[in-house]
């Protein structure tokens, strides 16, 4: 018996999920900023290399928080056209009255050209009415290919770099993962998807929910060899 599994896209993120590392600092931030009052302009600015967790806190947050916070994702193309409605709504909100959501904005860095005077509009207003808002990318403000003005706005941020977890912090995170839904994990396998699969932390804990399902449909123990079989199809 097979099971369909979908290996590309990563499971929702849950604050509940996430592993801090070394990133306390940055992370009690932005808690502070979305859960605080609102006491007027306030502007965070994460960055990090690939699989620093970026965005998995962000999406965490909006998905745990919906009414405390709103994420968008201007990654590609295609979804930074899709962006400017929710984008043009929060504009809105700015123009009408203080906010009671904070702008979650994901992947500034390959943000789509057409969107740039937007941005540039949302924190002038943002600063009128005390908005809050977070921005995520790959790189620190002053090397955004980016608008000069709109670079100086985010460069005035509260900017915290995030810290890829370590191997170790992985390999807990996966055991911990495992242990909740019950799966006896050996030390073989996680060492197996460490070394053998790209080490964003939320696809291997995919490939983890995946094995347990698989697990449970054969009623087999997880195995090397029924890991290999997940991954092969």
């Amino acid at each position: 018996m097979q099971i369909p599994l979908n290996l590309m896209e990563p499971p929702r993120p849950h604050l509940a999920d996430g592993v801090i590392g070394k990133n306390a600092a940055a992370l009690s931030a932005l808690a502070a900023l979305i859960e605080g009052p609102s006491t007027g302009f306030a502007s965070l600015f994460l960055w990090g290399a690939p699989g620093s967790g970026k965005t998995f806190w962000l999406r965490a947050w909006a998905e745990d928080h919906p009414e405390s916070a709103i994420y968008v994702d201007l990654k590609a193309p295609e979804l930074s056209q899709q962006a400017i409605d929710p984008l043009s709504r929060v504009l809105a909100q700015y123009q009408s009255g203080p906010p009671q959501t904070c702008l979650l904005l994901d992947h500034l860095d390959a943000a789509h050209a057409g969107t740039a005077g937007q941005l540039f509009q949302l924190y002038n207003a943002a600063r009128e009415v005390g908005g809050r808002i977070v921005c995520a990318a790959a790189c620190a403000p002053l090397h955004l290919q980016l608008r000069d003005d709109l670079r100086t706005r985010l460069g005035q941020s509260l900017i915290f770099e995030l810290q890829e977890l370590s191997d170790q912090e992985k390999r807990t995170a996966l055991q911990e993962r495992a242990m909740r839904l019950g799966l006896p994990l050996a030390d073989e396998l996680i060492g197996y998807l460490l070394t053998r699969l790209p080490r964003d932390l939320g696809r291997l804990m995919q490939v983890v929910d995946g094995l347990n399902e698989l697990a449970l449909s054969r009623q087999r123990p997880a195995t090397l060899p029924l890991l290999k079989e997940l991954l092969d199809s």
